[in-house]
């Protein structure tokens, strides 16, 4: 809305922090935190370089973006009905310096985005900082209309490329080209990118959770686990298949099965007022049934949105689940040196339940 805030809600909702914690004011530094309540924008790999441009400073009646000279033309133009101040020294002399011209001292601020030193040396500048990364995190935890908008088309994009590769991908072609191929199609596509950097994994090599594409070869006696997504609008998809390219053995079928049912068991788990270790529990208990429980190494899944990851963080979730939540379900088997196997889905809990945002295939896929 030109002329005024894009979302006067999201700024109200900050501002409810203050009175909580009998604050001056918030000073904002994570780059998801800075963009939901401004709609300034750091593209990847901007934030090393920019390191704290963009920063906000907001009180009960004003809502300040900090921007050094190379950003205040693009702040003034994304963030309608914010003060825009140009910034020209370090983040511990510029905000001790504007608290002191707008008359705030007690400020809540993100212990885990701020060094140690920054911290230090703005508390050594006479700011009484109070740590808010928790009321902030909460603040995007339930996504709204245009939110999951944005998710959806993130996550019909990665559909679209999960088809384009059960086209194209073939045993020989590289971990490594087939993660290029992935990262060309979402660009090709009109996505802002990868999500994150697509995990192509060959057989054993998927054992790894979180490992990294290499030169190792597709195989036609391998599996394939590939975990990839995309940003469309900065918002995030995420999500995971494992497929074959010749027969699977039958002890490969039944591990497969196993992880298809455990999360099955969770989504079919996932409600509101439910927490999130309950539905991390249930897939897990789902492996252990099968003597499987001990191959699942990490958590359940995790909230995305501007993030990849984010909160909810399921196996750790202690409070109820609600309504808006985006999160993924993500149960694998691990056995170093042998298999590992994943299937994840991005999913946004409504009232009625569960709704799955990927829909490409769970089954058991043979690629030709």
């Amino acid at each position: 809305m030109p002329g005024g805030l894009t979302h006067p809600a999201r700024l109200d909702a900050a501002r409810a922090i203050l009175d909580r914690g009998d604050l001056d004011a918030l000073l904002v530094s994570r780059t998801a935190n800075k963009r939901w309540l401004s709609g300034f924008v750091l593209l990847p790999g901007e934030e090393p370089t920019a390191r704290w441009s963009g920063t906000l400073l907001v009180t009960r009646d004003r809502a300040i973006v900090l921007a050094d000279a190379r950003y205040t033309e693009q702040a003034g133009g994304q963030c309608p009905g914010w003060e825009v101040r140009l910034a020209q020294g370090e983040m511990h002399v510029e905000v001790p310096s504007l608290a002191r011209q707008i008359g705030v001292r007690r400020i809540g601020a993100e212990a885990s985005v701020l060094s140690h030193a920054q911290w230090a040396a703005l508390e050594a500048a006479g700011l009484e900082l109070v740590p808010e990364d928790s009321g902030l995190d909460d603040l995007r935890i339930r996504k709204d209309a245009d939110e999951l908008g944005a998710i959806e088309r993130a996550c019909a994009l990665t559909d679209r490329c999960f088809a384009h590769l059960l086209e194209t991908v073939r045993p020989g072609m590289t971990e490594r080209e087939v993660a290029w191929q992935i990262e060309t199609f979402f660009r090709a596509s009109g996505a802002d990118g990868a999500a994150f950097t697509p995990l192509v994994l060959v057989g054993a090599r998927a054992a790894m959770p979180h490992g990294h594409a290499s030169d190792v070869p597709v195989r036609p006696d391998a599996p394939l686990l590939l975990d990839f997504g995309c940003q469309v609008d900065g918002y995030r998809s995420d999500m995971t298949r494992t497929i074959f390219f010749g027969e699977p053995d039958a002890e490969a079928r039944r591990r497969y099965e196993a992880v298809r049912e455990a999360q099955q068991r969770a989504f079919e788990a996932a409600a509101v007022g439910v927490t999130g270790r309950d539905v991390d529990a249930a897939a897990r208990d789902c492996l252990a049934e099968g003597g499987r429980g001990e191959a699942f190494t990490h958590g359940l899944g995790h909230g995305i949105g501007l993030e990849t990851h984010e909160s909810p963080m399921l196996k750790s979730w202690d409070r109820p689940l609600q309504a808006g939540m985006v999160f993924t379900l993500e149960p694998g088997v691990y056995l170093p040196g042998e298999i590992g196997i994943r299937i994840e889905d991005t999913v946004v809990l409504e009232a009625a339940g569960p709704r799955r945002l990927t829909h490409s295939p769970r089954e058991l896929l043979l690629s030709a």
